[in-house]
């Protein structure tokens, strides 16, 4: 069917999914839906209601609940990659596999981005910070995760688990094969043309094309302003507003607003030491299911002076 989508950026949160979908949308032969992730894939029988904060806007108000609408996003479209960015596809993987395997197109191709993972988990952290939802500090939320995931926060709260590359994506691997590919967004981040050039080769479909992936989106920080926070809310919660300014407002420029109003930080380095201990054995077993070092990540190193 010509509305099965027929490539999926399936992860992870906060390592550069939202950029890619922007540069490959860029791509004449390439079509991403809107939004970018629908979820259903993750929720394949209805997504649950979470109860999180921020959780109404950041997934219940936004995901697709029935496979119709969802089919619906990539209905008459004529390019030769059709697909979505959900982060739910990779964080919820034995309901999405065979969402994957039933709904999309048999030779669906699959990308992955992949970044160290203490700094994906306090990236996770800032960017909820930076939309308002304050649930406490990174050190806290890391404490409170279990509890909160037992009480029906998203997997937005997960700092750790969604940081557990190699268990997500190992059934991924096993049933997908060479259609997987591994992206290291450090690895993008030092030569954008160079690896968004892989993703293009492996959607087969023209690497040549002048597309810019060097620029900043959706980045993350601190917010300096209460006020710009709340106001930018205001507008995504709105979808009248929203409308008129996506619009109105090219998004290179929102996102440049968005950014001014971000403080840089880091996360302590006793909180990353103890983190990198905790997630040792993953990104060991990462490394083993990829074939590859992952020596770009400071997290990698410590689990090599615990072996």
């Amino acid at each position: 069917m010509t509305e099965a989508p027929n490539f999926l950026v399936i992860g992870a949160a906060r390592c550069g999914t939202t950029a890619l979908t922007s540069f490959l949308g860029e791509h004449p032969d390439v079509f991403v839906a809107t939004p970018k992730e629908p979820h259903f894939l993750a929720f394949p029988d209805g997504a649950p209601r979470f109860v999180g904060l921020g959780d109404d806007d950041l997934i219940n108000r936004i995901a697709v609940r029935d496979e119709q609408t969802w089919r619906d996003l990539f209905r008459g479209r004529s390019e030769r990659r059709r697909g979505e960015g959900s982060v739910t596809t990779l964080a919820y993987p034995g309901a999405s596999i065979p969402a994957i395997e039933r709904f999309c197109a048999p030779d669906c191709r699959l990308v992955v981005m992949l970044r160290d993972p203490v700094d994906r988990a306090f990236s996770s952290w800032s960017y909820l910070r930076s939309r308002g939802y304050d649930a406490g500090s990174f050190e806290e939320c890391l404490a409170a995760e279990e509890e909160r995931t037992r009480a029906g926060w998203s997997h937005m709260w997960q700092l750790a688990r969604l940081s557990r590359y190699a268990e997500q994506l190992r059934p991924f691997a096993a049933t997908f094969g060479d259609r997987l590919l591994v992206v290291v967004q450090e690895e993008f981040t030092a030569d954008p043309p160079g690896q968004l050039r892989r993703v293009l080769e492996v959607l087969e479909v023209d690497p040549d094309v002048d597309i810019d992936p060097s620029r900043r989106v959706n980045a993350s920080g601190l917010p300096r302003s209460r006020a710009v926070t709340s106001a930018l809310n205001t507008l995504r919660r709105s979808p009248t507003l929203r409308r008129l300014v996506t619009a109105a407002v090219p998004q290179r420029q929102r996102e440049r607003v968005r950014s001014a109003n971000l403080d840089r930080t880091t996360v302590d380095p006793d909180t990353r030491d103890r983190l990198a201990a905790l997630l040792a054995d993953d990104v060991r077993d990462l490394q083993d299911l990829i074939g590859r070092q992952l020596t770009v990540w400071p997290t990698a190193a410590h689990a090599e002076g615990q072996a």
